[in-house]
């Protein structure tokens, strides 16, 4: 078992590595006019080398969560820092859209590396406080998404080249890297408790194929939920609703900032008063209400709504939250369950970026009907997951 000090430490490690994350995850959007022109493409293309991030995912992340339950955390953390360095230094020297998109998998390779070790590491750091250790990861998440866009306009204002920001994020990994080195990690067989320490809350015997192949699948549609309002409300509120360039993007400040609120709330009551197992329905339920009001009013002013009410409920924790309830009901399976889950959400990364331009070029209101769809279908596998739960756990040890 880790000491405090050394808890909080491999914590602040990866919370600092979320926001590179969330960096990356974006950035080929946010620079897209630069790369559009780095590689003589458009909209579309630039989708095209974006989706790159899913594939990267998908491929490595079942794999790693397994490995990461067999060689630990620490190498896979280290892993995807090093998958990360590799797309900002080699995006600079590319000019083949072919090229650009092998290298967008080095972000998703990254995503999934970062969370097989990450996501496990912090419930073993902090096994009374899972749910909160979990959804914080949102926050610095947020950070990012926050401040890039501030970046961006910068560099658009005084015409600078974007690869001194990808220089800058490459040494923020490194410093970071060293940080990390002399850590030592808890062990991987930790298991979840309640603040009492109460681990042996079991009253049945969870069924793998019935409520884990659900939060599987919640694992694409909880991240597909926010992947299109993150990726494309600028697109779509630019090209289909008539907002000017700058206003557009600067929606996903709006979203970051909302987002950040909402993890910290979500955070506090989770640790005092609501399970995680409730906040799986309420968060996408609401996420449901305003995709709603913004699919019978498309105007400029309701972009800015959804962007804010999209932060707070769908980049709330969700999807991290979702994972703890996985952990809860597999613990002896914690790699499993992220490199399951986490594979399903690289699946959005691939499916939205090739799907959402063609529905948003043809009529804006289709974009965000399937996001609608999709929020609507979480609801409905958190209540039959719900349903097993409570037959399964003692609700008052959890």
């Amino acid at each position: 078992m880790t000491n405090n000090v050394n808890s909080y430490s491999i914590a602040g490690s990866i919370y600092a590595n979320y926001i590179i994350q969330s960096i990356a995850l974006i950035v080929i959007m946010q620079f897209s006019a630069e790369i559009s022109k780095q590689f003589g493409t458009d909209l579309i293309g630039v989708g095209y080398i974006a989706s790159g991030i899913g594939f990267g995912k998908i491929f490595l992340m079942f794999i790693g969560g397994i490995l990461s339950d067999i060689f630990g955390r620490k190498p896979f953390i280290y892993l995807g820092m090093c998958c990360y360095i590799i797309f900002f230094i080699g995006l600079l020297f590319c000019h083949d859209i072919e090229t650009a998109f092998y290298l967008a998998m080095f972000i998703g390779a990254g995503n999934s590396f970062l969370d097989t070790g990450s996501m496990p590491a912090l419930t073993e750091c902090f096994p009374r406080s899972a749910g909160t250790a979990s959804v914080l990861i949102k926050a610095f998440i947020s950070i990012g998404t926050l401040v890039l866009p501030f970046i961006v306009t910068v560099f658009h204002i005084y015409q600078l080249w974007y690869g001194y920001a990808f220089i800058g994020f490459v040494v923020y990994l490194l410093i970071n890297l060293l940080f990390l080195l002399p850590r030592t990690f808890p062990s991987s067989n930790t298991v979840i408790c309640s603040d009492k320490g109460e681990s042996n809350y079991f009253i049945g015997k969870p069924n793998f194929w019935f409520e884990g192949i659900c939060l599987i699948i919640m694992g694409f549609t909880t991240t597909a939920t926010f992947v299109i309002i993150l990726q494309w409300l600028p697109a779509i509120a630019e090209k289909g609703i008539g907002m000017d360039e700058i206003s557009s993007k600067q929606l996903i400040s709006y979203y970051s900032t909302a987002s950040i609120i909402s993890v910290f709330s979500t955070a506090y009551i989770v640790k005092k008063f609501v399970k995680p197992i409730y906040c799986i329905i309420i968060l996408p339920l609401l996420s449901v209400v305003i995709l709603s009001l913004f699919l019978m009013n498309l105007t400029p002013a309701m972009s800015f709504f959804v962007a804010i009410g999209m932060g707070l409920t769908a980049a709330g924790g969700v999807l991290q939250l979702t994972l703890v309830v996985m952990q809860q009901l597999f613990p002896d399976r914690k790699g499993l369950a992220v490199g399951t889950m986490y594979t399903l959400s690289g699946l959005s990364f691939v499916v939205i970026p090739l799907v959402i331009p063609k529905l948003a070029v043809t009529n804006v209101s289709y974009a965000i009907l399937v996001d609608l769809i999709i929020a609507l279908s979480s609801v409905i596998l958190g209540v039959i997951v719900y349903s097993r739960f409570k037959k399964v756990v003692d609700m008052n040890k959890i």
